[in-house]
Parts: C-alpha cells; sequence; structure tokens
C-alpha cells in the first residue's frame, strides 16, 4: 500500500465522500436489489421485480434519476448479474435445468450461453468478451470467456469451491471464491497473478461474505466473519503477495456481504449495520493514513444488502435495498457518492 506525508493535499483526498444531494429510487424493484455495476458516466443495477415470466429488471442510474432498460430472465430462472463497460451492460441468469443451471447472457446486441453449472454465476467484462465464473459439477470454479470454460480449481467435490465475485486485471479474471471442507473455510483469490495465500483460513463451516476490488496497485477483498468481525484484506497481483489485514470498525450488527470498491488512492467499504432497532446502510473510507465511517442512510425503516461500484472515471455509486412497513414493502435506492 502506498504511504503518503500528511499534507493539506493529503488530507483532502482523505476528506469523507461528499454527500449527494438526492438518491434515485429505482423502477420495478418490488423484490429488492440483486446486482450493481458501474460503467462510464453511470450506474446499471440489477432488480428483482417479482414477476413470473421475466422476474429481473435491469435499470440505469446517475444516482439522481433512473431509467427500466427492460426485464430480463425465464420462468423459475434464479440468479442474476451484471457487469458493464464502453460498449454498455452486459447481464447474467441461470436458467434452471435437469442438472443444475444454464448461465444465459444478454447484452451487446446479442444473447450468447456461457456455460452449465450447479449455482450462482458472478459476470465480469474484458473489453466485450463475457466472462463467468461459476461452481461446476465437480464443485470446482469454472471461467468461461464467451462460453468457452475452463477450470481454476481442482479440488472438488472433496472441497466445495463457491466464486462469490470477480474482477479482470490485465485481460484475466481475479475470482474470489469461499472454500470448504468439513472442518476449515477459506477465501481465496483465484487466476493468474493471484497470491497464493488465502486471504483468511477458519475452522468449521463459516460463511464468510465477502466481495473483491482491484485498483492499479493492490488487490482488496473486504469480509464479514460472524455478526460483527468486519475485515479488510489487501495484497499486491502477485503469487508471493501476502495479505495484510485491518479489522474495520463496526457500529451493530452486521447484516448481509460487505461492498467493496477502490477510487484512487482510496477503499471504500458498504455494509448494513443495526442502529436502534433498524438497519443503516454506512461507508467506511479507508486512506492512506486513516479511516473513517459515515452514514449514507438515516431514518424510516431498515436498509438491506448494500452493492458498490467504481466507474472508469472514479464516479462511486451504492444501492441498497430498503424495506418499510414490513417484509413486503421494498424497494431500492441507488445514490451517487463521488
Amino acid at each position: 500500500m502506498r504511504r503518503l506525508t500528511l499534507s493539506l493535499a493529503a488530507a483532502a483526498l482523505l476528506a469523507a465522500p461528499a454527500s449527494a444531494p438526492a438518491a434515485a429510487r429505482l423502477p420495478g424493484a418490488s423484490g429488492g436489489l440483486l446486482a450493481l455495476a458501474a460503467g462510464p458516466g453511470t450506474a446499471y443495477a440489477v432488480v428483482s421485480a417479482h414477476a413470473r415470466a421475466k422476474p429481473f429488471r435491469l435499470v440505469r442510474s446517475d444516482g439522481r434519476h433512473a431509467t427500466s432498460l427492460g426485464a430480463f430472465g425465464v420462468p423459475g430462472a434464479d440468479y442474476a448479474d451484471v457487469a458493464a463497460g464502453a460498449a454498455g451492460p452486459l447481464t447474467v441468469f441461470a436458467r434452471p435445468t435437469t442438472d443444475g443451471y444454464a448461465y444465459e447472457s444478454t447484452g451487446f446486441g446479442a444473447s450468447a450461453l456461457l456455460g452449465d453449472g450447479t449455482g450462482a454465476p458472478v459476470l465480469a467484462l474484458d473489453g466485450t468478451t463475457r466472462i463467468a465464473a461459476y461452481p461446476d459439477d465437480d464443485g470446482d470454479v469454472a471461467v468461461s470467456r464467451d462460453g468457452s470454460a475452463t477450470a481454476l480449481t481442482s479440488t472438488g467435490p472433496a472441497l466445495r469451491n463457491t466464486p462469490l465475485d470477480a474482477v479482470v486485471t490485465d485481460g484475466s479474471p481475479l475470482v474470489l471464491a469461499r472454500v470448504q471442507s468439513g472442518s476449515r473455510s477459506q477465501l481465496r483469490v483465484l487466476g493468474p497473478g493471484a497470491p497464493a495465500a488465502p486471504v483468511v483460513s477458519v475452522r468449521g463451516l463459516r460463511p464468510l461474505e465477502a466481495t473483491i476490488a482491484r485498483d492499479d496497485v493492490r488487490i482488496s477483498v473486504a469480509y464479514r466473519d460472524g455478526a460483527r468481525r468486519l475485515v479488510l484484506a489487501s495484497a499486491a497481483a502477485s503469487p508471493t503477495a501476502r495479505w495484510s489485514h485491518r479489522r474495520l470498525r463496526v457500529r451493530g450488527t452486521l447484516n448481509g456481504a460487505p461492498a467493496v470498491a477502490s477510487s484512487g488512492l482510496r477503499t471504500f467499504v458498504a455494509t448494513s449495520q443495526r442502529v436502534g432497532r433498524h438497519y443503516r446502510v454506512l461507508l467506511t473510507t479507508v486512506g492512506p493514513a486513516a479511516a473513517f465511517v459515515d452514514p449514507l442512510t438515516r431514518a424510516g425503516g431498515s436498509d438491506l444488502a448494500p452493492l458498490a461500484a467504481t466507474g472508469p472515471e472514479g464516479r462511486l455509486y451504492v444501492a441498497w435495498t430498503h424495506r418499510s412497513g414490513g417484509r413486503a414493502r421494498r424497494g431500492v435506492v441507488l445514490r451517487r457518492v463521488l
């Protein structure tokens, strides 16, 4: 990690992210937020529409306004993800089959089958090349590039390998995976140039919910281990690199996975934490010399399962599911933070 002399300029870099004057409520999101990605000048979210024929909806937003780009999926479809680049957004969903799932992708004016597996797919882009990571029939992590698949692991079914998130660096995907046996749980980053050491290794079967981000100098993984343990791990993109770990302060019980994103010298971790009777979204900003926590939501209902994404210009978007008046009343809010 870079270390800077704390001057006025550096202090400005460490200032709290500017509050956006407004946030956008996403249309057709009665089932909550599922996925988030950022492209040039805008963010793309996949929301659950609670519709049988096409259960997912793709929404574009700049943090002030939101536009539905249409529904997608098939009856009975599970899971969905989105990636974005200069050519626009790309979606994937899991269509149930007799053996598991087929991963169908739509974007760039065409549809494509990206592979077959047994769980949730994770989507990424290399230019216009569609990259999907998913668990295969043996319990290994498979990665497909425009439908041509290779395995990143060969330890299944003795170990269960579950892809959680992915980024692309130098044209190759780095996949964050949870690796579990009956007695141990690990987080590992898989792919060319990834550190060989696990991000974390603990005894027993543990959920270890996590996300990954990448900047010019390091890989960052934010993970939750239990109700109140929140950790930011970072390492260089090198097989010999060692992970450094920083435990982040929390104010209450954590809900769901932490969402990590990087912009410049800062790393951001969005979480849902219990504050009083409700859950609020808090944003932890980690800079070269300090870390601080700011609330993104304050009142009315609960705010759950935040996701974060940065675009090529360094714009940071955070979205979350807002629940009020009971579990049946849900919506999705997206805010541009930077």
